[in-house]
């Protein structure tokens, strides 16, 4: 077991935060403030946008079920290293093609690297950071997400402002990716902590506890996915919200940020399974508000609890899948990040076709919202719950 400096902790966290904003944060949602630009310009219907999102959560898919093939032994870092460069890569390239099927392939594999990058970077923070460290850092890199989304909305802004064409916002997300490696490159993992990477032959059998959290991340994945892909696009094609079209993903970047230390705290009043299933209703009641509320409020507050609640249940179901699996850490991280990805692919397209069918975003954010509430729904542990009383 690898007992870490207080310093080197954060500075692991630090690499962790990075790679969390590299391959998560822009490297699946920076799609999401370019979407209007490229549509507008491109002339391509919401369920093709739709399904180029779906192809990054297919490679998602595909980048969790890796690890649980091969185990990366003595490549953990180098594996870690490789898909920052890929999802870089593959930033970059979407800015130099109009072409439908590349922009498929390249989400696609932006989404093998950013699975695989989630879980090793995941697995390294648990496992070095011990219980006598500070556990307060073991989820702080999952707010590379807040930053991510935050970076993404404020360079997007920026490019508008100098119009931009969508070609040179992609450019400028991967040259933002680069200035995020030097923390990287500069605080390198300790050597010989990937001796401390806990194997796949210990037992994963599944217990029905972990079912269910797993079930509530399928329903996670696929209506939070739906918010996140069109929020921006639909501030644009309605006219009392068009004037907050990056406003709203900025506000989503910040609330994102803290959210993790948010629900921490929360947890340790609540118990952590409480915590999670609260942090899914906070996204639902913001997306629901949007639903059943017009105007630029309704909308600033859907983007809060959203940013507020997504990064919350992204950290807490990592801890809550460890609690509730006995077995390695990388196969419950894999394994719930496999369900996850699931509801990722079919939430966008499924939504894109209603969108394209209903001519508005109405019904897509109630399934959004819904499918929220059931994930909260699932996530508690019931067992647990009754057992109080």
């Amino acid at each position: 077991m690898s007992f870490l400096t207080t310093n080197s902790q954060f500075r692991l966290v630090l690499v962790g935060i990075c790679v969390v904003a590299i391959t998560g944060g822009l490297g699946r949602f920076a799609y999401t403030p370019i979407i209007p630009y490229m549509q507008n310009t491109l002339n391509i219907s919401s369920a093709d946008i739709g399904l180029i999102a779906s192809s990054n959560y297919l490679g998602y898919l595909i980048g969790s079920i890796i690890p649980l093939i091969y185990s990366f032994a003595n490549k953990q870092r180098l594996t870690l290293y490789l898909s920052v460069v890929v999802s870089i890569v593959t930033l970059g390239l979407m800015g130099s093609t109009s072409d439908f099927y590349l922009f498929v392939l390249l989400r696609f594999l932006q989404g093998i690297s950013g699975a695989i990058g989630l879980v090793i970077a995941t697995n390294l923070i648990f496992s070095q950071i011990t219980v006598t460290g500070r556990i307060d850092l073991r989820l702080a890199h999952i707010s590379g997400f807040g930053v991510g989304m935050f970076l993404s909305a404020i360079a997007v802004w920026i490019c508008s402002m100098f119009d931009l064409h969508w070609h040179y916002q992609w450019f400028v997300i991967a040259l933002i990716c680069l200035v995020l490696t030097i923390p990287i490159i500069s605080s390198p993992l300790e050597v010989g902590s990937e001796s401390s990477i806990d194997q796949t032959s210990q037992s994963n059998k599944l217990s029905l506890g972990f079912v269910g959290i797993s079930v509530g991340y399928f329903f996670f994945g696929f209506g939070y996915i739906i918010f996140g892909t069109f929020i921006a696009a639909l501030a644009v094609n309605t006219p009392a919200l068009e004037n907050i079209q990056h406003a709203s993903w900025i506000l989503v970047g910040i609330s994102a940020m803290p959210a993790i230390f948010i629900w921490q705290a929360i947890s340790k009043l609540t118990g952590n399974h409480i915590s999670l299933a609260l942090s899914c209703f906070t996204c639902s009641t913001g997306i629901l508000t949007l639903y059943f509320f017009d105007g630029v409020g309704a909308s600033l507050f859907a983007c809060l609890a959203y940013g507020i609640g997504v990064v919350g249940i992204v950290g807490l179901v990592l801890m809550e899948g460890k609690i509730r699996h006995s077995g390695s850490i990388k196969f419950a991280v894999a394994f719930l990040t496999t369900t996850f990805s699931i509801g990722q692919i079919v939430g966008p397209y499924i939504s894109g076709l209603m969108i394209d069918f209903f001519g508005d975003y109405q019904n897509a954010m109630l399934l959004s919202g819904c499918s929220l509430f059931m994930a909260g729904i699932c996530m508690i542990n019931y067992k647990l719950l009754f057992s109080r009383f």
